[in-house]
């Protein structure tokens, strides 16, 4: 019994706050989308505050999860897309364990940029928002979450658009891949016709200041885009078998799949993951803008076509 009520008592600490109790009014993100892009990683990471009540120091508790949640909603909002949450909940064989709140509940959230034909095919973009315990994250995720808002901003810009494009971030990726595991079931559930998935995770470091992205498992099809975009662009593409982020979740049920990162495999990667110093000024905001043109040019490409 003793086991129990602790167990309770936990469940109530670690409990989300009522959102009606959030004060949810921020400031218009500025038009230019890599100022914007700059804005939304600097409050990710509480480099600057939310709102005069509330900071994301990081993202890791069910109040800082469900702080970043309503950020990212009022943040597409000012884009006239609303987001849904898509709650999950991950039994566990123990159900004395199942009482607490983390990590067997979560909440992933989407948007969807629909297509202007009717069609019933969707792209998949994807990162998580959930950082490890007392990281800032701004390379890890915030980086990735402001590539999608970028991409997106720019794909409503587009007038014919053959598939639909749905936005997702995912809760608990930092736990074993939870959330985008529960959303790969949930779309498969439910029948999406998913043309593919790209997740994006860590792109906002360039040391050596070369450009070059990787991306991890690729469909060749995919792959052949993705490099003649890149080609394009002047910027370098490296492949690799890389499956411990969030795309593995899709992999895993048969989805066509990849993710892109920076040079995470090569080297030229963030220091700072899972620390402390994963902070605002550690993210390289002209790589950051230079991925985001080629996936927006990526994904134009997959949209535009029958």
């Amino acid at each position: 019994m003793k086991l129990i009520y602790t167990l309770v008592i936990l469940t109530l600490l670690l409990g989300c706050n009522n959102p009606k109790d959030i004060n949810l009014k921020i400031e218009n993100l500025p038009e230019k989308t890599i100022d914007a892009q700059r804005e939304l990683v600097s409050v990710l990471t509480g480099n600057n505050r939310l709102n005069s009540d509330h900071v994301i120091n990081s993202r890791t508790t069910p109040k800082e999860r469900l702080l970043t949640r309503h950020y990212l909603s009022e943040v597409f909002n000012q884009l006239n897309l609303n987001t849904i949450e898509h709650y999950y909940r991950q039994p566990n064989a123990n159900f004395l364990i199942d009482l607490l709140v983390s990590p067997f509940k979560g909440t992933n959230f989407y948007t969807v940029i629909p297509s202007t034909t009717n069609s019933k095919d969707y792209i998949i973009l994807g990162a998580h928002y959930d950082t490890a315990r007392n990281c800032p994250g701004a390379n890890d995720n915030a980086s990735a979450m402001a590539l999608l808002y970028g991409v997106s901003k720019k794909l409503l810009n587009v007038p014919l658009r053959q598939k639909n494009v749905m936005i997702v971030f995912f809760d608990q990726e930092e736990e074993e891949l939870i959330g985008s595991k529960a959303f790969a079931k949930y779309l498969k559930k439910n029948d999406y016709e998913v043309h593919s998935v790209h997740t994006f995770d860590q792109i906002g470091w360039d040391k050596d200041l070369d450009k070059a992205v990787e991306i991890e498992l690729a469909p060749k099809e995919i792959e052949d885009i993705y490099k003649a975009k890149a080609k394009a662009l002047q910027i370098s593409i490296h492949t690799t078998k890389v499956n411990s982020t969030d795309h593995q979740s899709f992999r895993d049920l048969g989805y066509n799949a990849l993710g892109i990162t920076e040079e995470f495999a090569n080297g030229d990667t963030t220091p700072f993951k899972d620390t402390p110093n994963d902070t605002f000024d550690t993210v390289d905001f002209d790589f950051l803008e230079s991925s985001t043109k080629l996936v927006f040019e990526v994904v134009h490409h997959l949209i535009t076509q029958n």
